[in-house]
């Protein structure tokens, strides 16, 4: 492995380097996002919003069918 580093130029080294930050740094993002308590209960209410939204859409698509 150290070898493939080795035989890169400046330009692939930099360009990896900017890869492996931008994946870091999504990485703890995401691991930020996840672990804020409030984050969670958000995206638990959205969920069941949209659940509630298709059950009244699927409602009425059967009243309009009947």
């Amino acid at each position: 492995m150290l070898e493939i580093l080795q035989t890169l130029s400046d330009d692939q080294t930099a360009l990896l380097g900017c890869g492996l930050a931008f994946m870091g740094a999504t990485v703890m993002l995401m691991m930020s996002f996840h672990a804020n308590p409030k984050n969670k209960l958000n995206v638990q209410n959205q969920i069941a919003q949209k659940s509630e939204k298709v059950d009244e859409q699927n409602d009425q698509n059967q009243r309009r069918a009947a």
